[in-house]
């Protein structure tokens, strides 16, 4: 039987966030978390959760350690973790500071999915 991949991708290169903010870029959620935060180990499962019900070609899910990697949280001026970044089209369009559950998560994956496949000009003003 073949080992189970996670279903989200570590970003640890200033390209793979750069690909995510790109005009055009895809929906994502980033998790900011740092292996020393209590809540963000108590949110882990919940954020993988949610992320396994998800098509990586609709939603990428992916995790910053902040611990290993605070420079790539530096310009999204994170300040606390963990902290949720809800992105579509290169826009941070959400976001929430603090654990939550699952069915928050969810939410509002469900919610970013409907944003990042508005294209139109009507959309894009008033999405």
């Amino acid at each position: 039987m073949a080992p189970k991949t996670q279903p989200w991708i570590d970003l640890e290169e200033v390209e793979q966030v750069e690909e995510i903010m790109s005009e055009g870029g895809p929906a994502a959620i980033i998790d900011f978390w740092s292996p020393t935060c209590g809540p963000c180990k108590m949110m882990a499962p919940a954020f993988e959760q949610v992320a396994a019900q998800f098509d990586p070609e609709e939603i990428r899910f992916c995790k910053v350690n902040t611990g290993a990697h605070g420079h790539l949280a530096a310009p999204f001026k994170i300040r606390s973790v963990p902290t949720l970044l809800f992105i579509a089209n290169g826009q941070i369009k959400d976001a929430i500071v603090g654990a939550v559950p699952a069915a928050r998560i969810g939410e509002r994956a469900e919610w970013l999915l409907s944003k990042s496949q508005k294209k139109g000009l009507l959309s894009r003003l008033f999405g």
